[in-house]
């Protein structure tokens, strides 16, 4: 049986984990991200339960490429590695350990699209179809041999936490697809054609979800769409305080007052430059999700979000 390290950070590897594990595959060792790390990973998860409950060794890293986790790989000696949800490149000197080779995974047509942030990206980019991508992790940024590559839909109604929800059942069937082919050595990469890419995504902050109610109506929907869980959300501000939008619904009537309260009906929805959108679900002040009519009273209609 292979002996598979596995590498990453956040849900949705820890989601392809369990899955690998019930399918009564042997994990060696796993590298998560220490504790401090969650402040800069939304999805950030602690994978010592699921290690603990199946006798896993387990290191939480900083940074994989220290040399004392080479010299624990090396040790191991594991047939293959599995990286699932990893900001760091890998060295060179991990890469060539395994006999048969690093899989990691993107949730992007490779090669159009590279970079940070796929999922929000591909909802601001007004992508309809993407794909989840598996592949061999080589020197570079994205760029190495595909192992499998499925399509996903992306639906208007479809946010962030929708299709990380897709993706992490893709990926989990992907996984249990491709495990038995490698172990009896029957995967070929397929070389990616630099022809086909299109762009490299940059990174994103929380600050990029800050809304500009100088926008259209379907612009600021769609940034609501994109920062939803595990992301930060999308943001304004009301009397001084933060108020976090999570789902909303677009209105294209033509209204074309920015920031604008108006409460109508049992509904609150904020005017653009271009429509409104309803706010179905939103935080204020660090209180819970609710609806808008349960922060917002008459004595607030007309007045202006900042």
């Amino acid at each position: 049986m292979m002996k598979i390290i596995f590498i990453s950070g956040v849900k949705f590897g820890y989601d392809i984990l369990k899955s690998i594990l019930e399918e009564n595959y042997k994990i060696e060792a796993s590298f998560s991200y220490l504790p401090g790390k969650k402040k800069f990973f939304s999805d950030y998860t602690n994978f010592e339960d699921i290690t603990k409950k199946y006798g896993i060794t387990h290191k939480q890293v900083n940074n994989i490429n220290d040399q004392e986790n080479i010299e624990l790989i090396k040790k191991i000696k594991p047939d293959l590695i599995l990286v699932f949800g990893w900001s760091q490149l890998l060295k060179k000197e991990i890469i060539e350990i395994p006999r048969l080779g690093v899989i990691g995974s993107h949730p992007t047509e490779l090669p159009k699209y590279r970079g940070r942030a796929p999922i929000p990206w591909s909802i601001l980019k007004g992508l309809k179809k993407s794909a989840l991508t598996f592949f061999y992790i080589q020197e570079g940024i994205d760029d190495g041999d595909i192992v499998s590559q499925k399509q996903f839909d992306i639906d208007d109604i479809d946010d962030a936490t929708s299709l990380y929800e897709k993706i992490t059942i893709l990926g989990k069937k992907m996984s249990s697809e491709i495990l038995p082919l490698l172990q009896s050595n029957q995967i070929t990469g397929k070389k990616q054609n630099s022809n086909l890419f299109i762009e490299n995504w940059p990174k994103r902050t929380p600050l990029d979800g800050k809304i500009d109610w100088l926008k259209s109506a379907k612009e600021i929907h769609n940034l609501i769409r994109a920062t939803n869980y595990p992301y930060p959300g999308a943001y304004t501000f009301f009397k001084n305080k933060k108020l976090i939008i999570w789902k909303s619904t677009l209105d294209i009537s033509p209204i074309n007052e920015p920031g604008k309260i108006m409460i109508k009906n049992n509904q609150v929805k904020i005017g653009t430059s271009d429509g409104s959108v309803f706010l179905d679900m939103i935080s204020y002040d660090c209180n819970e999700n609710k609806s808008g009519i349960e922060i917002f009273s008459s004595s607030d209609n007309g007045m202006k979000l900042e």
